[in-house]
C-alpha cells in the first residue's frame, strides 16, 4: 500500500472510532460505520489488485479522487460531533481587526458584473483542475521526467485533506453564505459561469468545512506541482486560481481567512511533500529545462 492508501485507511478508521464514541450526537451512526468499513475493504483490495492489469492500476490510482469528495462530505455531517457549536465568531473577530469593512461586503459594493463573471470562471476552473493536471501526470508517468509526479501529487493532496478534515472537526466553521441559509451570495446579473457554479454548489455544497478552504488547498498543491513539472503551463493556472480565491470570498463560500489558510497550506505541502516522496531534485530541474 502506498502513502495515500495508508492515509485513507487511517482516516476511515479514525472516523469510525469517532462515530462510535459520539454515537449519541450522530444520526444514523451505523451507516457511517458500514460505509467506512466498506471503504477500508476497497482500499485494501484495490491496493492488492493494482498490479494485475492496466485497468486495476487505473482504478487504484484514481480511487482517492472519490475519497477526497466522500470523506469531505462525511466530515461535514460530523462537524459538530466534537465541539458541538460553530466557531465562526473567532474568524469574524479576527478579520474585524484586519479589515474596516468585511471583504465580501466591499466586493459586492464595488465589483462590476463583468468582473464577477471572471471570478466565477476562476472558481469553475477548480472542478477540472486536478483531473486534468493529475490525468496528464498519470498518462506520462512512465516517462523519466514525470516519474513519481502523479503518485506524489496524490499523496500531497491526501496529506492536505487530512489537515483540513482534522481542523473541520476541532474548529468547525460555516461559510458566510451557509450562515445566512443559502449556498451562494451572488450578484443579480450573473452570467453562465456564475450559473454553472451555483448549479454545482446547490447539488454538492456542504454546510460546514469552511476553515481552511480545501478547494484552495488543492488548487495551490496542484499549482506547486505544475511549477515543478510543467513550468510553462503553471503561469496559466495561476490566473484562474487567483480569481478562484477572490471568487470564493465574493460568493460567500469562504471568509478571507479560509482562503489565506488554504493557500498557505497548499503551498507548504506542495513544496514539502515532493522531498518526502523522494522525487529526485535533478529530475524536476531537468523538466524545467526541457519544457
Amino acid at each position: 500500500m502506498n502513502l495515500t492508501d495508508r492515509v485513507y485507511v487511517g482516516v476511515h478508521v479514525a472516523l469510525t472510532l469517532l462515530v462510535c464514541v459520539r454515537y449519541q450526537q450522530v444520526e444514523h451512526w451505523t451507516t457511517y460505520v458500514i460505509w467506512n468499513l466498506c471503504a477500508i475493504v476497497l482500499l485494501v483490495m484495490f491496493a492488492r489488485k493494482k498490479g494485475d492489469s492496466r485497468g486495476w492500476e487505473f482504478a487504484h490510482d484514481w480511487l482517492p479522487a472519490i475519497f477526497f469528495i466522500s470523506v469531505f462530505e462525511e466530515v461535514s455531517f460530523l462537524s459538530l460531533a466534537i465541539r458541538g457549536g460553530w466557531q465562526n465568531a473567532d474568524l469574524i473577530a479576527f478579520e474585524s481587526l484586519l479589515f474596516a469593512v468585511p471583504p465580501i461586503v466591499w466586493m459586492h459594493e464595488h465589483f462590476a458584473w463583468w468582473l464577477v463573471e471572471f471570478l466565477e470562471f476562476g472558481y469553475f476552473a477548480f472542478y477540472p483542475l486536478y483531473p486534468v493536471v493529475g490525468g496528464l501526470f498519470w498518462a506520462l508517468r512512465e516517462r523519466p521526467r514525470f516519474a513519481g509526479a502523479f503518485r506524489t501529487l496524490t499523496d500531497a493532496l491526501s496529506i492536505g485533506y487530512v489537515f483540513c478534515y482534522t481542523t473541520y472537526l476541532l474548529f468547525p466553521t460555516q461559510s458566510p453564505a451557509n450562515r445566512l441559509g443559502v449556498q451562494q451570495i451572488a450578484t443579480a446579473h450573473g452570467g453562465p459561469f456564475q450559473a454553472a457554479v451555483h448549479f454545482i454548489q446547490n447539488r454538492g455544497g456542504v454546510h460546514g468545512n469552511a476553515f481552511p478552504s480545501a478547494h484552495i488547498m488543492l488548487a495551490f498543491v496542484v499549482l506547486m506541482f505544475a511549477y515543478r513539472f510543467l513550468p510553462k503551463v503553471a503561469p496559466w493556472l495561476l490566473v484562474p486560481i487567483l480569481l478562484m480565491c477572490v471568487g470564493a470570498v465574493y460568493d460567500g463560500y469562504h471568509y478571507a481567512s479560509d482562503v489565506a489558510a488554504g493557500a498557505l497550506l497548499g503551498i507548504v505541502i506542495g513544496l514539502y511533500v515532493p522531498e518526502q516522496g523522494k522525487i529526485p531534485r535533478l529530475v524536476a530541474q531537468g523538466d524545467a529545462k526541457a519544457l
